[in-house]
């Protein structure tokens, strides 16, 4: 397969299915939260968070899978994957911050709102 070399070689419902994948992984990962003891304002700012990290991730390696030259199914399987679990590595990038930096009021914060 060519290597897609602009935004108008892109399959558009490949790409409508890796937004979705996306935004599933982006829910998935809220749902996992025990977001039972905060308000409902950083609930909204999570699942945003957890929003915008898991569909940039799942578009940004849907985008490069193509350009490299990878069939639009698998692109949009590894691309789904991969977004799901982009929650996670940056939940845990979160926790080393806080630990590293000495944190330890942001590092417990991090713990007991953890994504499973």
């Amino acid at each position: 397969m060519m290597p897609a070399s602009n935004f108008s070689d892109m399959n558009s419902t490949a790409s409508a299915i890796a937004f979705v994948a996306g935004m599933w992984g982006a829910i998935l990962n809220f749902l996992k939260r025990d977001i039972s003891k905060i308000g409902i304002v950083r609930k909204i700012g999570l699942f945003f968070m957890d929003t915008t990290v898991s569909m940039g991730i799942t578009m940004l390696v849907y985008i490069g899978a193509l350009g490299y030259g990878m069939n639009e199914l698998v692109s949009v399987a590894i691309a789904g994957a991969l977004g799901h679990q982009g929650t996670r590595a940056f939940y845990i990038m979160e926790l080393i911050l806080a630990e590293k930096l000495g944190a330890k009021i942001t590092y417990k914060a991090l713990k007991d709102e953890e994504v499973q």
